[in-house]
């Protein structure tokens, strides 16, 4: 199966979720995610900022701001390249490239560095830790030179038994969904 023929099944599969499955699973999600260990002593956090299309991130990165972390989101600067911006409230956010909430100009840029823990984005997943990204190429870029813990968030409904990859995916420390692994 070809990425594309992955996104696409996924995309049906996502066309027949409840809206009740993806709030309980949502809220699942995030509360093991800041159960995590790595989640709880980093200080400073990666985090996308989701769509309706994906597991709701909103709550992690206000956990993020209350708890005292620093929390850098993606900031798309063209053809799959993107850096990290630091957010301190939602008030900094618009609406940017492809209709995603994006830092507004005057954020302070964030060095890869810094970053501690990472919520990186998927359309899809599976158990060994693969990704199966939008296809721009956004991510695998940023994430290629960095050491960070790296988790993808995904509803078990959508998720694959194997996520077809090239050399350059970058693979996941953990992929987090609503069951135990």
């Amino acid at each position: 199966m070809t990425k594309e023929q992955a996104r696409r099944l996924v995309g049906s599969r996502k066309k027949q979720l409840e809206p009740l499955y993806i709030e309980q699973a949502n809220q699942s999600i995030f509360q093991k995610l800041i159960q995590m260990e790595e989640y709880q002593q980093a200080e400073t956090i990666f985090c996308y900022v989701s769509t309706a299309e994906e597991v709701n991130t909103w709550p992690v990165i206000g956990h993020a701001l209350e708890c005292g972390k620093k929390v850098g989101v993606p900031l798309c600067l063209g053809k799959g390249r993107m850096e990290v911006r630091e957010l301190t409230s939602f008030q900094q956010l618009k609406k940017g490239m492809y209709g995603i909430m994006e830092p507004i100009s005057g954020t302070r840029v964030m060095d890869k560095e810094e970053i501690q823990f990472g919520v990186i984005p998927c359309v899809s997943a599976d158990l060994n830790h693969r990704r199966l990204g939008h296809g721009a190429g956004y991510y695998d870029r940023y994430l290629e030179d960095t050491d960070f813990f790296k988790v993808s968030l995904c509803w078990k409904k959508v998720m694959m038994d194997q996520i077809p990859t090239d050399p350059h995916d970058v693979q996941m420390d953990r992929i987090l969904f609503e069951d135990e692994l």
